[in-house]
């Protein structure tokens, strides 16, 4: 038996292989790690490259949470796109955190006289 072997070009976005993914019905061709829209709204990042069609749509994996390197995306993700994307509960590796305050630290007192 004689085997083809064929190459994938596919660059790896997770920074875990650890996530959440759920099925979606695919209507269009969408590349790995391209923005899913559900719709019209943000629904997650495709996980692995699917030719869908209207005529013939196809289960794509969509992932909805875990860590991804924004760098290695496909396309840039615009401002909406990134905000939709943290809303769900996808995180972006190499962002600064945004420091938290501790609890009463920042309090000032004031009183008055009568």
């Amino acid at each position: 038996m004689k085997y083809k072997t064929t190459k994938v070009d596919q660059v790896n976005w997770l920074a875990s292989s650890k996530f959440q993914a759920f099925t979606e019905s695919a209507d269009k061709e969408y590349e790995s790690g391209e923005v899913f829209i559900k719709g019209g709204a943000v629904a997650g990042l495709v996980v692995n490259y699917v030719a869908g069609s209207t005529d013939d749509p196809m289960p794509a994996s969509v992932m909805v949470e875990g860590y991804v390197l924004p760098d290695r995306l496909p396309v840039a993700l615009t401002a909406d796109q990134v905000t939709a994307l943290k809303a769900i509960g996808i995180k972006f590796r190499g962002e600064t955190a945004v420091p938290a305050t501790q609890s009463g630290t920042d309090t000032t007192t004031t009183t008055s006289e009568n």
